[in-house]
C-alpha cells in the first residue's frame, strides 16, 4: 500500500468518527464544533457537505499534504452544452512540486446514475489515487444492494475511461444510522479484460461478503472510558477528540516487538499480544510514566509509530487476538531488526 492509500484511510477513520458521533442519536459536535443543521420542520440536513468540510479540518491540522477544494480538471469534459470544459473536483491532495497525488468526491443520499458516472468519469480520467465517500443517512441491505448496482451501471458507461485506468480507488459507504462503514479499495491494472472484471467482482451487492468490510464508528461507548474498548477499534475511549489506532515499538515496555495503541483525546490504553499463544486476549494497560496520551508522547519513548488499516478496524482488539497476533508478527519482520521480529 503506498503512502497516499494509507493516509487516505487514515483520513476516512477520522472523519467517520465525526460524523458517528454527530449523528443525532449522538447530538454532538464534531471535534471542531461541525453539527448537522436542522431543516424548518425540525428533521437534520444531511448532505455531503459535512463530510467535506471534517476532511478539510482534518487536512488543515495534519498539514501533511497541501489541498484544494473544487479542483479545475486538467482534462476537458463534455457533461452539459456542447464545449468540452474543465470540470471540478471536490477536493484534491497534492504532493511535491503540488501535483495531484489524490482527488476525493463526495456524494449523499441514494443518486442517480447519471449523478455517479459523471463523478467517476472524472475519477477514471484525471489519473491518480482516488477516493469516492458517500454518506447516507440510513440504508439496509437492499439500499445499499440498489446503490452498488447503480456504480455497475455507471462503469458499463464509461468503456473507454475504465479500459485504460492503472490506478486505485478507495469506495467508502458511511451510514450514519448504525454508525457503519462499507469499504474497499477498487485496483485497476491498465489491462483493459481486467479493468473489465473487476467492476462486476468489486461491486458485489451484498456488502457483508467480500470484497466489501465494514467498520462501525459507535460513539455510545465514550462515557465508559478506554477500558469498555472490546467490540471494535472505535468503540474506545472516554474523553474528546478522534479516535485512532497505531502498531508502536515503545523499548522500554517490550524490547521484541510492535503493541496496539488505541487514542481517543487525551486517554489512551495500550495492548500486548501474546504472539506464542495467538488465542490469548492480549493484555491492557497503560505507560507507568504517562496517565494521558499527551504525557505518553512526552516522555519520548514511543520509537515507531504506524497508523493502522482500515482493513484492520474491522477486526476486534479483544476477541480477535489472532488476527492482531499475525499483523503484528508482519509488522515486526518489516520493522525490526530480524533478529528481533523472529
Amino acid at each position: 500500500m503506498t503512502e497516499i492509500e494509507q493516509y487516505l484511510e487514515i483520513l476516512v477513520n477520522r472523519v467517520c468518527t465525526d460524523l458517528g458521533g454527530m449523528y443525532p442519536s449522538e447530538r454532538k459536535p464534531s471535534e471542531y464544533g461541525l453539527i448537522f443543521p436542522t431543516k424548518r420542520d425540525g428533521s437534520i440536513r444531511i448532505s455531503e457537505q459535512e463530510a467535506k468540510l471534517l476532511f478539510v479540518q482534518h487536512l488543515t491540522i495534519d498539514q501533511r499534504y497541501c489541498f484544494s477544494v473544487e479542483t479545475p480538471t486538467a482534462e476537458t469534459y463534455l457533461q452539459k452544452g456542447k464545449t468540452p470544459m474543465s470540470a471540478r473536483v471536490d477536493l484534491t491532495l497534492f504532493g511535491s512540486e503540488r501535483k495531484p497525488v489524490a482527488h476525493i468526491e463526495l456524494k449523499a443520499h441514494n443518486c442517480s446514475v447519471e449523478d455517479i458516472r459523471k463523478d467517476l468519469e472524472k475519477l477514471l480520467r484525471e489519473q491518480t489515487t482516488g477516493m469516492w465517500f458517500h454518506t447516507l443517512y440510513r440504508a439496509n441491505g437492499r439500499t445499499l444492494a440498489t446503490l452498488i448496482r447503480k456504480f455497475k451501471s455507471a462503469f458499463a458507461l464509461l468503456p473507454e475511461c475504465l479500459r485504460t485506468s492503472d490506478r486505485s480507488y478507495l469506495i467508502a459507504f458511511f451510514v450514519l444510522e448504525n454508525a457503519r462503514l462499507h469499504w474497499q479499495w477498487l485496483r485497476l491494472s491498465g489491462d483493459d479484460a481486467r479493468n473489465c472484471e473487476a467492476i462486476p467482482a468489486a461491486f458485489k451487492e451484498d456488502v457483508a461478503c467480500q470484497p466489501w468490510n465494514t467498520a462501525r464508528f459507535h460513539d455510545s461507548s465514550a462515557a465508559e472510558g478506554a477500558e469498555g474498548e472490546s467490540d471494535t477499534q472505535h468503540d474506545i475511549a472516554k474523553g474528546k477528540g478522534a479516535r485512532e489506532a497505531f502498531f508502536v515499538f515503545i523499548p522500554a515496555l517490550a524490547s521484541d516487538t510492535f503493541q496496539h495503541l488505541s487514542v481517543r483525546g487525551g486517554s489512551y490504553r495500550l495492548r500486548q499480544y501474546d504472539l506464542q499463544q495467538p488465542g490469548k486476549r492480549p493484555r491492557v494497560f497503560t505507560a507507568p510514566s504517562g496517565s494521558t496520551f499527551q504525557d505518553l508522547l512526552a516522555g519520548n519513548i514511543i520509537e515507531e509509530r504506524i497508523p493502522v488499516t482500515l482493513e484492520d478496524l474491522a477486526h476486534s482488539i479483544d476477541d480477535e487476538p489472532q488476527y492482531w497476533c499475525e499483523r503484528i508478527k508482519a509488522v515486526n519482520l518489516a520493522h525490526l531488526p530480524a533478529k528481533i521480529a523472529k
